[in-house]
């Protein structure tokens, strides 16, 4: 691909770009670094990029030991990059699994094992650990996306600064700091680039583009497959319009370009994700239904006022305004009519906001039952996969993001030599206001036993506990298998690849934990012996739903600046905290089960709920082997 600062659009110095934009050819001598063309132009704006990622993310790089979240998202991202390494190292499929509710195991076909991110964190991983790793992936991300999208806007604008701008928004924006735990979502650089090479072999053909395009699309695939439908509705669309952005080329040489790279690109996707494509369309169809983390997540949707940031019971809508950012729609307003050089760009923005409304539109927090657009994804083949539709507001923050590169090329003209300074300002505006920092950096202490547990030939599988009522509330678990390596009873995928199995085995393990410590019979050692397990680990905290997050209103009209502390926090520490279980008996129980206030025996309702614990645990299966701060262990008798 011709990336010196002098190619970033196929036109002459004179000539309009590919969006129908006026080429800044001025200002692209300065960041298009004429000193250093070529490769050598685009390393060092890189590496600025890569400054920019360690300044607007602080304290992230200078944390990196740090865990960036305590989500289920961050432990399930961790246990990934730990799970492909070892079906690397042992040779056995990373798409089936019994190291996660054993002993039956459960298929991570429709899991979201990003094998590109697991791969690179397990790579990492071998010199660094699993949260510095994570941590380096992310600041890589950042500086990723911001360039990637700078190619692709500096192709649609013809500006260079423009293009910069453009990508630094794209990157450093709310929508991106909502997905700072989930690594697989956070890949926001195989986009931008699967369009551009699109774009670019639309117009000019070439062997270099079309393979450029089919590596992106797979690079999409093994990160987020959303995006690779997502791109594929938008390319679509841009051929319906392409008059408009490429009259030059005949409809004939267009259809066969477009036919040749998303043919090939589909190829890729289809050839990356064919263990998904054929557990979704064949053994596994339709296993997911009626799971309660699949009811849950497919009605993830956005509000008319703006992006659903936090979901019931406190309900926070960060409008749109919020979202896109005030400074960045100020600069889209003073490019005025100029934009309609990008009409079709803006054309797949309407769209793509429409389909994040969800199947039903929903106006200020309440569902209106109005049938919207994306309804029909739901009832057919692979597509249905799509549960979450409001992250269909990436598009818009793609469209935005093109739109002021755009919006700079046509104003820069105007700004004579004040371009230089104009553009530091706007752009320092711009990411003070959409800024997340500081980010929250957290610790997350775990017991020294857990390494020993690892070394223990004799022991191949646990039991965690105390197991929580759902999925994502169990997935320390994940994280902490990677640290003792033995197999355990509970877990935490991705919604589609859990069956009903999986509930019922979380239904019952919550049962047989509470009828143990009420008395009310010793179930759970006996399964936990019939199940082939060996240890009962049982940990300190408990994952308690969090309290109440307070942000004044429900939609939230305030520049981000000013709420983006208590957003992001939310969104990297999850829904749940940690209760310290050295509490009384009776207010864990309150807690946790409010249900079974009433049956609260009175010897036992001021003791530490922990001391009930290690007292019933020590009558079915003795004294504990090892207690720290962090866990007790017991060692599970064979059943006779």
């Amino acid at each position: 691909m011709e990336s010196s600062a002098e190619q970033v659009a196929p036109v002459t110095r004179a000539g309009p770009a590919p969006g129908g934009m006026p080429v800044d050819s001025r200002y692209r001598l300065v960041f298009g670094c004429a000193r250093f063309p070529g490769w050598r132009g685009e390393l060092l704006l890189l590496l600025g990029l890569a400054l920019a990622a360690c300044v607007l993310t602080w304290p992230i790089a200078a944390t990196l030991a740090s865990p960036s979240g305590l989500r289920g998202d961050y432990f399930n991202n961790l246990w990934n990059a730990w799970w492909v390494q070892d079906s690397i190292l042992h040779g056995h499929s990373p798409y089936w699994t019994d190291k996660l509710y054993f002993p039956e195991g459960i298929s991570l076909a429709r899991h979201t094992l990003s094998p590109l991110n697991s791969l690179t964190l397990a790579a990492l991983g071998s010199v660094l650990s699993a949260h510095a790793a994570f941590n380096v992936l992310l600041l890589a991300h950042f500086a990723l996306s911001a360039w990637c999208f700078s190619l692709l806007a500096r192709y649609v604008s013809g500006s260079t600064a423009g293009g910069v701008l453009a990508g630094l928004v794209y990157s450093f924006c709310p929508f991106h700091y909502f997905y700072l735990c989930q690594i697989n979502v956070f890949s926001f650089e195989f986009l931008p680039l699967a369009l551009l090479f699109f774009l670019r072999h639309f117009r000019e053909g070439g062997a270099r583009n079309l393979w450029g395009m089919a590596l992106a699309t797979a690079g999409m695939t093994m990160s987020a497959e959303y995006y690779v439908v997502y791109a594929y509705l938008t390319m679509g669309a841009l051929v319906l319009c392409a008059r408009a952005w490429a009259p030059e080329v005949s409809w004939r040489a267009g259809l066969s370009r477009s036919s040749w790279s998303l043919g090939l690109g589909a190829l890729a996707a289809v050839v990356v994700a064919f263990p998904l494509l054929y557990a979704t369309l064949g053994p596994e169809h339709g296993a997911e239904s009626g799971t309660a983390a699949f009811a849950v997540e497919k009605h993830r949707t956005n509000d008319l006022f703006g992006f659903y940031w936090i979901g019931p019971k406190e309900e926070s809508i960060v409008s749109w305004p919020t979202m896109l950012g005030y400074s960045t729609l100020t600069l889209l307003v003073l490019a005025g009519r100029r934009l309609k050089g990008i009409w079709p760009w803006l054309v797949v923005g309407l769209l793509f906001w429409v389909l994040s409304l969800g199947s039903s539109l929903v106006v200020n927090g309440r569902d209106t039952e109005f049938p919207m657009p994306y309804a029909v994804f739901e009832h057919l083949p692979v597509l249905s996969m799509l549960r979450k539709s409001d992250r269909a507001f990436l598009m818009v923050q793609v469209v935005a993001s093109l739109a002021l590169a755009a919006a700079w090329a046509a104003l820069a003209p105007r700004l004579g030599r004040r371009q230089g300074v104009t553009w530091c300002a706007c752009a320092g505006l711009v990411m003070l206001e959409l800024t997340g920092v500081p980010f929250a950096r957290f610790e997350l202490p775990t017991s020294p036993y857990l390494a020993e547990l690892a070394r223990e030939e004799g022991v191949s599988a646990v039991m965690d506990l105390p197991p929580a009522k759902t999925h994502v509330a169990n997935g320390r678990f994940d994280y902490l298998q990677t640290l003792h390596h033995k197999k355990t009873t509970l877990g935490y995928t991705t919604a589609l690849a859990v069956t009903p199995f999986h509930d019922q085995r979380v239904e019952a393990l919550v049962n047989w934990y509470w009828q143990l410590l009420f008395e009310r019979g010793r179930t759970l050692v006996r399964k936990a012996s019939e199940l082939g397990v060996q240890r009962i680990v049982h940990y300190k905290t408990y994952p308690l739903g969090r309290e109440r997050l307070w942000i004044d209103g429900r939609v939230l009209w305030t520049p981000f600046f000013f709420v983006r502390e208590p957003l992001v926090r939310v969104r990297q520490t999850g829904e749940f905290q940690p209760l310290a279980l050295e509490t009384p008996f009776a207010e864990v129980v309150r807690r946790i089960v409010p249900e079974l206030v009433p049956q609260i025996p009175a010897d036992k309702a001021s003791l530490p709920f922990l001391d009930v614990v290690r007292l019933e645990l020590t009558r079915a299966c003795g004294p504990p082997i090892h207690e720290d701060e962090q866990v007790m262990v017991f060692a599970v008798p064979e059943s006779r």
